[in-house]
């Protein structure tokens, strides 16, 4: 795939989960590699799928801005400010009340092989949010 075609499925995956419906099927691969901070890897289009539906379920209102797409062979960088308002009562093991809007830098790196996300890394500005949140003194 060219770098264009490479910057435009990402740039499809986060339209579609503007509006609330991904195609998992076809953007992404069945065994996709998903590295989080907290974690350990998770592997599959089930656990991924999971893992954002359970975004989804703490911020159902979730925008995803992309700021910047930037490809380099298989590889493609996004720079994204994701916002929303929290419903959730915890965010990484601290209590949070619920309905604090938020607003937070994350940086997404995919790897795409035959016109799929094969392998996704995050990093995220948790303090940020965790302080809009309101799960830490300001």
């Amino acid at each position: 795939m060219t770098r264009h075609e490479n910057e435009s499925l990402v740039r499809e995956f986060y339209e579609q989960w503007n509006s609330g419906a991904i195609d998992f099927e076809r953007l992404v691969h069945p065994d996709i590699a998903n590295h989080q901070p907290e974690r350990e890897s998770e592997r599959g289009r089930e656990a991924f799928r999971q893992a954002i539906a359970g975004v989804m379920s703490a911020v159902p209102d979730s925008t995803w801005a992309i700021l910047k797409l930037v490809a380099d062979g298989d590889l493609v960088v996004c720079h994204i400010l994701w916002s929303g308002t929290w419903t959730g009562s915890s965010f990484r093991g601290v209590a949070t009340p619920p309905g604090n809007p938020f607003s937070v830098e994350h940086i997404h790196i995919y790897r795409v092989e035959d016109h799929q996300l094969v392998e996704h890394w995050v990093v995220r500005d948790d303090l940020g949010m965790m302080l809009q949140l309101g799960a830490l003194p300001k």
